[in-house]
């Protein structure tokens, strides 16, 4: 009898073990169907927050670093938590082979400090780039909150809500990674899907059962919008246009169009001046091992023609919306801001100061070097008219942004 007791404690004890040595991040309780999809975007819409990674309430997810793909992951991967889903993505390192929550390899550590280092996991696995064989292309009338816009090896951005006049918000991390409130924006993404392998655009995750099959095989696959890109040769205002007319349960007004238009406006800049200073930091980098200038590939990678070109493109598209709208209103705030950015005489101080409260152009991250660069959308704007901006990733700061007027006489190869 003592025998069979110590036997059956000896195996409790074992089951015990085992069960502790094969804990998954989480156990899944549900699975993802139409009902949990819906309820993810209600949740997305109501309780995805710009402070979700500064909020101490929220020790799990408490100062968690991240990009602005770990934001876009940390999104579903959060919900699916909460709500005991499976969380299943590729693995970037073993082609046909995933990352999911059933992974055992934090045994030794409490619940709640698994999931932390599953989020820190997976953020180290993945990046804009590994969103397109996560997520696949979804029809402009279907763009959904909780849904994605990838820019592959750019940037990436959540679908924080639609709203009535038809406009994606969205929210957005940035680099480098580190903790930080997300910063959320009423406009859309200001890229326009032109990836020609379709990586990019407004997607949606793929829910687990379906993470190996092509993203053409998903449900609600849709090409439309490069092909819409296309054939409006990826105007970026005309493209939202669109959008817009498509998810509107009402008109959108001409002050909120204004607004989204220089809200957008605002972003592309900005994110120019990370690209900008990601080109001087590698620069500095490379010129300490003793190379003076790039060669063709990191020439490329680091130059910016294309978002100079559609920069100009940008201010164009704006102007037009102005010259459509027709007479200015005084008391429109979107209407005095654009009067500011694009009015031939010098607007008054408090007109400018207004504008520059709205937006400026951060060209050096806060606390870099000695000078701290910034400058107005109206100087930005004289600068791109003047065709002073500079491309080539060799030349210094003031003459990225055409600060200083004289030519560039360049040193180092050009490609």
């Amino acid at each position: 009898m003592k025998k069979m007791f110590a036997l059956a404690f000896l195996f409790a004890v074992i089951s015990s073990m085992s069960s502790m040595a094969s804990a998954a991040v989480w156990p899944n309780e549900n699975e993802w169907d139409s009902s949990w999809e819906d309820r993810y975007r209600q949740w997305v819409r109501t309780e995805w927050k710009d402070d979700i990674f500064m909020d101490p309430a929220k020790p799990i997810y408490y100062k968690f670093e991240n990009d602005c793909a770990d934001a876009v992951y940390a999104m579903r991967l959060i919900f699916a938590f909460e709500h005991r889903l499976p969380f299943v993505i590729n693995n970037r390192d073993k082609a046909g082979k995933l990352v999911n929550n059933s992974m055992s390899t934090w045994d030794n550590l409490s619940p709640d400090q698994r999931v932390r280092q599953f989020m820190n996991h997976v953020a180290d696995m993945t990046s804009s780039e590994s969103l397109r064989n996560d997520t696949y292309p979804v029809a402009l009338n279907d763009i959904k909150p909780g849904d994605v816009y990838v820019a592959p090896g750019v940037h990436s951005y959540q679908i924080a809500d639609v709203t009535e006049a038809g406009i994606a918000e969205v929210m957005a991390s940035t680099t480098p990674k580190q903790a930080r409130y997300l910063l959320r924006t009423p406009s859309f993404p200001f890229y326009v899907p032109e990836d020609k392998r379709l990586g990019d655009g407004y997607r949606r995750f793929k829910q687990p059962q379906n993470i190996m099959r092509a993203a053409i095989e998903q449900p609600g696959y849709s090409e439309e919008q490069f092909q819409l890109a296309a054939e409006l040769q990826y105007d970026y205002v005309k493209f939202t246009d669109v959008i817009s007319g498509k998810l509107a349960k009402r008109p959108e007004t001409a002050d909120e169009k204004t607004q989204r238009l220089l809200l957008a406006l605002c972003m592309y800049a900005n994110d120019r001046a990370v690209y900008v200073y990601d080109a001087q930091w590698y620069l500095q980098q490379i010129r300490g091992q003793g190379r003076q200038c790039m060669n063709a590939k990191e020439y490329d990678d680091h130059s910016t023609p294309g978002r100079d070109k559609r920069l100009t493109m940008f201010f164009d598209s704006i102007r037009r919306h102005l010259d459509h709208v027709g007479r200015f209103d005084p008391r429109s705030q979107p209407a005095r801001w654009a009067k500011a950015v694009f009015s031939q005489d010098q607007p008054p101080p408090q007109e400018m100061k207004s504008l520059n409260d709205f937006c400026e152009v951060q060209m050096t991250l806060v606390g870099e070097g000695e000078q701290d660069y910034k400058m107005t959308l109206r100087e930005l704007r004289q600068n791109v008219e003047a065709g002073s901006l500079i491309s080539d990733p060799h030349a210094p700061l003031p003459f990225r942004w055409g600060i200083v007027k004289e030519p560039y006489r360049a040193e180092c190869p050009t490609y």
